[in-house]
């Protein structure tokens, strides 16, 4: 049975991203989908990577008809000029895989959706093949969802991994769900102390992170975003 309408909903891969967005929320789960209502908006909480992401999207869509459908998280800068803890509006997400373009109504910055974060310089052929300010890994899903849907699209991201960064190989710990194998990453790095300060700083960035994007989605969702019968989302 669908829940009662909630004009925007937020797609999220993990809770830890908005977790002072839900303190005191009680959540239910339906098909490995977390959701979390506020008052003008649900929270759906579905793990990492496209497949989640998509999952994710099509459940709340199903559940609570959304006007607005946002893809939100923490991620990779791709510019010298972003800096952790950085909150961006996608302008427009691109899928690296299919080259697809999804454009949305407001925002500074292009979203490029990878399968896999990627190192420094990585990062940086990214930013000249899709002139991408931001990398991350779940946006494109959730646009195909809602251009699909006739909903609006927006993005909202956070950094937590500047430019210059590089990423442990975290990508290697998300099972075929999107959820990430906390024991199996510690046993991997018990024995690899180069990564160590890595791991510590990218914790300490990805808190920050978190921290502003809540903030962030705490506006947009009392704020709400202007939706009229014209505001569609466009695909190339």
């Amino acid at each position: 049975m669908a829940m009662p309408h909630r004009p925007i909903a937020v797609v999220v891969a993990m809770k830890r991203e908005v977790a002072t967005l839900l303190i005191g929320i009680r959540g239910r789960q339906l098909n490995g989908v977390e959701f979390y209502e506020l008052p003008n908006a649900v929270i759906a909480i579905g793990g990492i990577g496209r497949v989640a992401a998509g999952r994710a999207a099509e459940g709340v869509v199903e559940q609570y008809s959304p006007s607005v459908l946002v893809s939100a998280g923490i991620a990779g800068a791709l510019t010298q000029d972003l800096k952790v803890g950085n909150v961006l509006r996608a302008r427009e997400v691109v899928d690296a895989d299919s080259g697809v373009r999804f454009a949305t109504q407001t925002g500074e910055a292009t979203v490029v959706t990878v399968s896999s974060v990627s190192g420094s310089a990585e990062k940086q052929a990214l930013a000249t093949r899709w002139g991408a300010a931001v990398v991350d890994m779940e946006a494109s899903a959730v646009a195909a969802v809602a251009q699909r849907y006739g909903a609006q699209f927006a993005a909202l991201k956070s950094i937590s991994d500047e430019v210059d960064f590089e990423m442990p190989p975290t990508g290697n710990f998300v099972n075929a769900t999107g959820k990430f194998d906390t024991l199996s990453f510690v046993m991997f790095l018990a024995i690899r102390p180069q990564w160590w300060g890595a791991v510590k700083h990218l914790n300490a960035n990805s808190r920050i992170a978190a921290m502003n994007l809540s903030l962030e989605l705490q506006h947009l969702t009392m704020d709400g975003l202007k939706v009229t019968n014209e505001e569609k989302v466009l695909g190339a």
